[in-house]
């Protein structure tokens, strides 16, 4: 691979920045004790200080541009990693590579969308509306934008994580087939789980799981391309070696 070097130094600062997500989705979605659900509406929304929906909101800011450094590495490293003749491969290739970019763009929309359903739920907490009129303005406000949201949450990590899978399964990425946990459907699935313990902090942990999915996902990334040669070094060795055998002639 050209520039190896570089490549794995993008990586390990995306996965900075996809800590820097789980922190800013853990800001958002760590509702703490007490919490009710009561359909798209979290009950310890106006106990939540405003300051925390502001920093969640600027650490996704700063942390999807960090990450999507190393996300186009792994892109290049899936198509390097395929089959030429392999139809399947160069549609997965395909796959995974429209769907991390969806996933990069839309992630601070679907991020943005659920925060400002909080903090619209707050403010209008305070007046002097009835909770049947305030839960119904929230819920209104989310299903203007419930379809490009869900479009965004379903492509950005399903696509990413099937064709990730697949890659892994076919033993084209050089990493243990345990890493096809690795992924944020896999988190996400697992942080579901964790949930219906009803145990507050597990809970609020599980909060995070998507953006720790693609965490994983990019360090799983990070040892397959480690493995891979350095294509400049093994050039510049193959040069010193004619040179030598050129002096001895």
């Amino acid at each position: 691979m050209k520039n190896k070097n570089r490549v794995m130094r993008n990586m390990l600062i995306s996965m900075i920045g996809a800590a820097i997500c789980m922190a800013a989705t853990w800001l958002s979605s760590a509702y703490g004790e007490g919490n009710v659900r009561n359909g798209l509406v979290q009950s310890n929304w106006p106990k939540m200080s405003f300051l925390r929906f502001e920093i969640s909101l600027i650490l996704c800011a700063v942390g999807i541009p960090i990450y999507y450094l190393g996300l186009k590495e792994l892109v290049k490293a899936i198509r390097l990693a395929r089959r030429k003749r392999s139809l399947s491969d160069l549609r997965m290739a395909k796959l995974f590579d429209m769907s991390a970019h969806i996933g990069a763009i839309g992630f601070m929309f679907v991020h943005a969308g659920y925060t400002m359903m909080a903090i619209v739920y707050k403010l209008l907490y305070t007046t002097n509306l009835m909770g049947a009129d305030i839960i119904s303005t929230t819920e209104g406000m989310f299903y203007y934008l419930a379809i490009p949201l869900f479009a965004f949450y379903i492509i950005g990590i399903g696509g990413v994580s099937l064709s990730f899978i697949y890659y892994v399964m076919q033993e084209r990425l050089k990493v243990s087939k345990i890493c096809i946990f690795f992924n944020p459907l896999m988190m996400l699935g697992i942080g579901e789980l964790i949930k219906l313990t009803k145990i507050y902090y597990l809970v609020d942990f599980a909060s995070a799981a998507v953006p720790f999915g693609f965490l994983l996902m990019m360090a799983a990334g990070l040892v397959h391309v480690s493995q891979l040669p350095n294509l400049r070094r093994r050039r510049r060795v193959e040069r010193e070696r004619e040179r030598e055998s050129y002096d001895r002639y």
